[in-house]
C-alpha cells in the first residue's frame, strides 16, 4: 500500500471513531447545556520475571479474584513456574557457587597455564615455501606453445640437532602435469621421519602432510592473484620407538589427485621460463600426551577462556559442597 493509500484509510478510521464516540457525547448535550469531557482513567502495566525459586510468591500477589489458589489447574500452573526448585531464597548458594568459581580459577590457574603450555609441546606444525616458474620455456617464440612444466617435485626437509644439519623429516611430493597437460598431478612420493619436532609419551604419532600452490597472474583486463590449490597428500600413524619411519608411496599413473594447474598471464612470452608460483609445504606432527596430563587439561580452568559453571559445579559436587 502507497504512503497516500495507508494515510487515507487511517484518516478513515479516524473519523468513524469520532462518530462512535459522538453519540453518547450528544445525547449527553441533550440533557445539560454543558458537555462534560471525554476522560480515560489512568492505567498501571507491570511485567514480572518470575524464577523457580520465586514463583510462588510471584503467583500469590495481587491474585485475580476468580483464581482458587488450592485448585488443580493452578496447582499445575506453580508446578511449571517453579521448575522444578525449592520455593526458598537461592541467593546464599549462588554466592558460595561463585566466591568457589573465583576461588577455583585464582588458585589453579598457574598450574593451568603451565599445563596447557606443556600439552602444545605434543602437537607441532611445522613449514617453508618456496618460489619459482612452474612452466619450462618452449623451443619457439609466442604464446601458443605447449604446456610443459619445469618444477617436477617439491621436497620439504626439516632438520634438528646442535649443527642444524641433521635430517629429522624429508618429504618428496611430485606436481608434474598429468599426460592431458590440463591438471597437475599431485601425489606423495616420499616420507621419512627420523626424529620428531613434537614430545609423545609413547613414541607414536599421527602425521600430516598438506602442499599448496600459490600464483599472482592477469587476464586481458585485471590482475589475480590467489590460492591454486591447497590439498593435504598424506596421513600416517607412525611409531618411532622402534626407530626412523620411511615410507614410499606409488608412482603409476592413476595415483595422486589431480588439481588446477597454475594459471598463465595474457599474452605471456614462453619463449622463457613463466608461470611464477609459490609451493609450500606443510607437516602437523600429534604426539600422544601422558594420560595424567589429558586429565589435569580436562579437569583445570582454560587458560584463554572463561571458567565453565559446568565444570564448578561438578568440582563443588564431588567436595560435598551443597
Amino acid at each position: 500500500m502507497s504512503r497516500v493509500g495507508r494515510w487515507a484509510s487511517r484518516a478513515r478510521t479516524l473519523t468513524w471513531l469520532c462518530v462512535v464516540l459522538a453519540v453518547p457525547l450528544s445525547a449527553a448535550a441533550a440533557d445539560s447545556p454543558e458537555r462534560a469531557p471525554l476522560a480515560f482513567s489512568p492505567t498501571r502495566a507491570v511485567l514480572v520475571l518470575m524464577t523457580g525459586s520465586q514463583a510462588s510468591q510471584a503467583l500469590s500477589e495481587h491474585r485475580p479474584p476468580k483464581v482458587d489458589a488450592g485448585s488443580a489447574q493452578e496447582g499445575e500452573l506453580l508446578k511449571e513456574c517453579a521448575n522444578g526448585e525449592a520455593q526458598r531464597s537461592q541467593s546464599s548458594r549462588f554466592f558460595l557457587l561463585a566466591m568457589a568459581g573465583q576461588a577455583w580459577h585464582i588458585l589453579f590457574h598457574p598450574l593451568a597455564v603451565s599445563v596447557h603450555d606443556e600439552l602444545l609441546k605434543y602437537s607441532r606444525v611445522s613449514g617453508a615455501t618456496a618460489s619459482g616458474d612452474y612452466y619450462r620455456a618452449a623451443d619457439s617464440a609466442g604464446t601458443a606453445a605447449p604446456l610443459n612444466n619445469r618444477i617436477s617435485c617439491v621436497r620439504f626437509t626439516r632438520y634438528a640437532g646442535d649443527s642444524g644439519e641433521e635430517v629429522a623429516l624429508d618429504f618428496v611430493a611430485s606436481v608434474r602435469l598429468d599426460p592431458e597437460h590440463d591438471a597437475i598431478r599431485l601425489r606423495p612420493l616420499r616420507l621419512f621421519i627420523g626424529q620428531a619436532d613434537a614430545k609423545s609419551a609413547t613414541g607414536r604419532y599421527a602425521v600430516a602432510v598438506s602442499v599448496r600452490a600459490e600464483a599472482v597472474w592477469r587476464d586481458e583486463y585485471a590482475g589475480h592473484q590467489g590460492t591454486i590449490f591447497e590439498q593435504t597428500v598424506a596421513t600416517e600413524a607412525v611409531d618411532l620407538k622402534p626407530g626412523a619411519f620411511l615410507k614410499y608411496y606409488p608412482t603409476d599413473a592413476a595415483s595422486g589427485t589431480r588439481v588446477p594447474i597454475v594459471p598463465i598471464s595474457f599474452g605471456t612470452d614462453r619463449s622463457q621460463d613463466f608461470g611464477p608460483a609459490q609451493f609450500g609445504v606443510n607437516v602437523a606432527e600429534l604426539g600422544t600426551p601422558p594420560a595424567t596430563l589429558e586429565l589435569l587439561s580436562e579437569m583445570l580452568p582454560d587458560p584463554n577462556e572463561k571458567l565453565s559453571q559446568l565444570v564448578i559445579a561438578a568440582a563443588l559436587a564431588g567436595a560435598g559442597v551443597h
